[in-house]
């Protein structure tokens, strides 16, 4: 392990607790004797089959478990073997980090197991090995998140449909980065895994979507979608209909493929010819105002390959932090965008070389917070909003249905930083559908033929005006989705807003 000579803090921090038992003192001196008469290593092969919460709470039924793992005696080696490598787990007699504790110990070896068995079923192409190279880039470059983490704590996977199953069923993958970071994190997904780059995630940045995170405050910049170049393979190979089939790589190598080679050409214009549009017109950045840095740019590292295909699939989200947070002052971290979920237990990470848990004690008992502001914010939308009669609204009148609603949340919630992107769009000015100037013959025909829900999806700046209150309504009813999927995952909310189960909550869009 490449943090085992580190101390607690280089696994799972984890703190001896004070008080576990009110039993007796000899009783709990005979559970501490009976407990140590069985070996550390058989400890650990025991965590290696169970799940993380399981480990968690065997460590707190007795202080044998807070103490430094042992080293037994190594057999004496044969002439023909190399010596042993001295141990670091225990400290060494000159100084140094604190020793590593057994309950840390089996709790590392626990969440290794089950990250690596999530991650298999994932089959996003990567692996807990090509995981833990992740950790061989400057501290603070990238941690995994998410669900992923959520499974590996629980020991559980979740199916397409969202709930406990071990059916097949792919799961997501989110992994975070800085800006500075993402080249070489781009470079990682292509050398060390099995990924390559399908495109940008517009549902998390696109006026158009329903799903925009910009009408709320977000340290996000980018979404990058990743997908498994074995499984683009396969998908590849299927529609080929009448073409020649190509032969199976070595030894399973995708990457020594027509098919790679073809992508691999793709990615050195994908910039010119994808991305730089895609920002300017898919995305909207000039508009909302959004740094249009050269750093944002997808490219890997220097000498690097970066496979694209356009009409690829994956289910790994790369998601691109900001250089900098609004104010300017201070750089953004892999940290700074786990404090975008709404969810405390989705932030539990890993990067490469150190787990960290959100909330032990909730986490590995299924229980989770959601995060106070948002649930306010969820809470008030829910008690005031009232369903259309016509459920297929868009536009304007989409976005006066929603602005009247915020307008009550407001001023329940006062005290939240997502009502910018709201004040923003109030600043700009109304823009309607222009009339034809009977004095000149210089107005543009192509505009008067446009209903004025279609002009306002045309014009960059009502589109922005129109669209906020819309895509508040949408950010609100994707903290609903989600609070109800991973209920339904048997996540309990601890401090869950009310929602009534009735009550049909469903995005809009600027146009039908």
């Amino acid at each position: 392990m490449e943090a085992e000579g580190k101390g607690n803090s280089a696994g799972l921090n984890v703190a001896a607790p004070s008080g576990v038992s009110e039993t007796s003192a000899a009783a709990t001196a005979a559970m501490t004797k009976l407990l140590g008469t069985v070996p550390d290593c058989a400890w650990e092969n025991v965590a290696s089959f169970a799940a993380p919460s399981d480990c968690y709470n065997i460590a707190l039924a007795s202080k044998r478990f807070f103490q430094p793992v042992s080293i037994s005696t190594a057999p004496p080696s044969r002439s023909d073997q190399k010596p042993r490598r001295k141990s670091k787990r225990l400290k060494s007699a000159g100084g140094g980090p604190p020793p590593l504790l057994l309950a840390t110990r089996m709790l590392r070896v626990s969440l290794e197991h089950n990250l690596e068995r999530v991650l298999e079923h994932s089959r996003s192409g990567i692996t807990l090995e090509s995981l833990k190279k992740l950790g061989e880039l400057p501290e603070g470059s990238a941690v995994i998140a998410g669900s992923t983490m959520v499974q590996a704590c629980l020991g559980v996977l979740w199916g397409e449909g969202g709930e406990k199953t071990y059916r097949d069923g792919k799961s997501d993958v989110d992994i975070f980065c800085s800006a500075k970071a993402a080249p070489a994190v781009r470079s990682w997904l292509v050398e060390k895994s099995d990924c390559m780059f399908v495109g940008l995630r517009d549902s998390y940045v696109s006026l158009e979507s329903s799903d925009l995170l910009y009408s709320v405050d977000t340290n996000i910049h980018h979404v990058e979608h990743w997908g498994s170049i074995s499984e683009n393979l396969v998908k590849e190979d299927n529609y080929s209909y009448g073409k020649e089939e190509e032969s199976p790589p070595p030894v399973g190598d995708a990457k020594n493929t027509e098919y790679y080679k073809k992508v691999v050409g793709y990615g050195k214009q994908c910039q010119s010819r994808y991305i730089d549009w895609k920002f300017k017109n898919g995305l909207h950045f000039t508009e909302l105002g959004i740094d249009q840095n050269k750093a944002y740019d997808v490219k890997p590292k220097s000498g690097g390959d970066l496979p694209f295909d356009f009409h690829g699939d994956g289910n790994i989200d790369l998601v691109v932090g900001r250089l900098k947070d609004k104010s300017g002052d201070k750089k953004i971290a892999p940290s700074d965008l786990l404090s975008d979920f709404d969810l405390e237990i989705c932030k539990c990470s890993f990067d490469g070389k150190k787990f960290h848990i959100a909330d032990p004690h909730n986490t590995f008992s299924g229980k989770t917070q959601m995060e106070p502001k948002r649930r306010a914010v969820v809470s008030s939308y829910a008690n005031h909003f009232s369903p259309p009669e016509d459920r297929c609204i868009h536009g304007v009148e989409a976005s006066a249905h929603t602005g009247a609603v915020i307008d009550k949340v407001r001023v329940d919630v006062r005290d939240t930083p997502f009502y910018g992107q709201l004040d923003l769009a109030a600043l700009l000015p109304d823009r309607d559908r222009p009339e034809k100037d009977k004095s000149t013959s210089n107005s543009r025909p192509f505009r008067l033929t446009l209903s004025q829900d279609e002009y306002i999806y045309h014009d960059p700046i009502a589109r922005v005006k129109f669209s906020s209150s819309i895509q508040f309504h949408n950010f609100v009813v994707k903290l609903i989705d989600r609070l109800k999927k991973y209920q339904s995952r048997g996540i309990e909310v601890l401090n869950a807003p009310a929602v009534a189960k009735d009550k049909v909550f469903r995005s809009y869009s600027l146009r039908s």
